[in-house]
């Protein structure tokens, strides 16, 4: 079927007026709705525990552009997790992160569990499971470049061919080892326990987690449980000053040395090893670096690394007893792209709070049954689609927006990778 061609300017992502303008084609409710539902892949996975919504997102057709958001729900023993990891520079890492964390942190779970008995888990130890496994897996990515290259004084002792033939040759693994470090990624991790009476959400970088929970009265209130890790944040600029006295661009323009905006994450090694690393190892591999930021606009600033760390945030909150058939509270997971899709609402930006509320009233009412159907008629019970789909249109219901969200032709990404989970309990 085929639409009209229009033009917009996107000028709700804060282009420039000069830029543009560019085609989209007009697509019309439903069809607009359905295609968003099939581009972000919309799921439900029904557990023992939990049911979760899941959607993921980015419209750019290019391969290159490909998303590098990932996200993961699984269910051991009664034990509901749930994650969401934010990749940037590259997937090497954030397919490492997927892959590895749930089986660092059920192991070390399990090992809790086995060492306790017959007695309750204390909160903390959770807590501490959450994140010291996050701390591990970083530890090893450092753990194999070490392994490769122990010190400066080792690296200074190679020529760059004979670093070359160590981390690029195909037949080892080296150059994938190589490769995790170079790159990075956030984590946001949720876990359960059997009973659903305790939620612990760890957070590092700048994913959000949002607590939704029914009162007594019958409204809707709305608790964020995650921290924000980036140089814009006062608490995070402050803590690195401290930790680099008389570095005074060791945040700069609210990045960490002007170059990431995340001050927390797995990987992204060139922010936590000696610049050598960096200039010898790093900058030796094929393929080499995805990043915005000029190496050598940054590198000379390199002076007491690490300036990046991976001390997850932990919040613990008890969860309100669950009534048969009636949903009393559920938590939203997202990557930082759903928040992104507010940054230029006019007539001025709103607050995370503000944000979260939203969303928060948005989906109880529908869980309520307190709605009418959205013109698009969305799969209501697919919860995180509701919220990419209102945040997509600018909050408020505006099909054509979303056509040019999805459908307009420009040549790179035009937004951040987007994925929501949100799990009810």
């Amino acid at each position: 079927m085929s639409y009209p061609q229009r033009s917009t300017g996107l000028e709700y992502l804060g282009f420039p007026q000069d830029y543009g303008p560019w085609t989209y084609r007009a697509v019309p409710d439903p069809f607009v709705s359905s295609e968003l539902a099939r581009l972000a892949s919309a799921q439900i996975i029904t557990g023992k525990a939990t049911m979760t919504s899941c959607v993921s997102l980015q419209p750019c057709p290019d391969p290159a552009e490909r998303s590098q958001d990932r996200f993961i729900v699984l269910e051991w023993d009664g034990w509901s997790f749930a994650a969401v990891f934010d990749g940037h520079g590259g997937e090497e890492t954030v397919d490492y992160v997927l892959k590895e964390l749930p089986s660092f942190v059920r192991a070390a779970l399990t090992k809790a569990l086995t060492d306790a008995g017959a007695t309750p888990l204390a909160l903390s130890t959770v807590s501490s499971i959450l994140q010291s496994s996050i701390q591990a897996v970083d530890d090893a990515l450092t753990n194999v470049v070490k392994q490769l290259f122990p010190d400066e004084v080792a690296i200074a002792a190679l020529t760059d061919e004979q670093i070359k033939s160590t981390i690029n040759d195909p037949s080892n693994s080296n150059n994938l080892a190589i490769l995790r470090c170079m790159r990075g990624t956030t984590a946001l991790v949720s876990l359960v326990d059997p009973k659903k009476e305790n939620l612990w959400v760890a957070s590092l970088g700048d994913c959000q987690a949002v607590l939704g929970v029914k009162q007594s009265n019958g409204t809707w209130d709305a608790t964020i449980l995650s921290v924000n890790h980036n140089g814009m944040d006062p608490a995070e600029a402050a803590r690195i000053r401290k930790e680099h006295p008389g570095e005074s661009e060791c945040v700069k323009s609210g990045r960490v040395l002007g170059a990431i905006a995340v001050t927390r994450a797995i990987g992204d090694h060139i922010f936590k090893l000696p610049s050598s690393y960096t200039s010898r190892v790093f900058m030796n591999c094929v393929p080499g670096f995805r990043i915005s930021s000029k190496l050598e606009d940054f590198l000379p600033r390199v002076k007491s690394p690490p300036y990046l760390c991976a001390l997850a945030d932990i919040q613990h909150v008890a969860l309100p007893p669950s009534t048969t058939n009636i949903c009393g509270a559920f938590l939203i997971l997202c990557s930082d792209g759903l928040v992104d899709l507010y940054k230029y609402t006019k007539p001025r930006r709103p607050a995370l709070k503000d944000i979260a509320t939203q969303w928060v009233h948005a989906l109880g009412e529908r869980m309520d049954g307190n709605f009418s159907k959205a013109a698009g008629g969305e799969d209501v019970d697919n919860a995180a689609l509701v919220l990419l789909r209102h945040a997509l249109m600018g909050g408020r219901e505006d099909p054509d927006r979303l056509a040019q969200m999805l459908t307009v032709e420009i040549p790179w990404r035009w937004m951040d990778d987007t994925t929501v989970l949100v799990q009810r309990f």
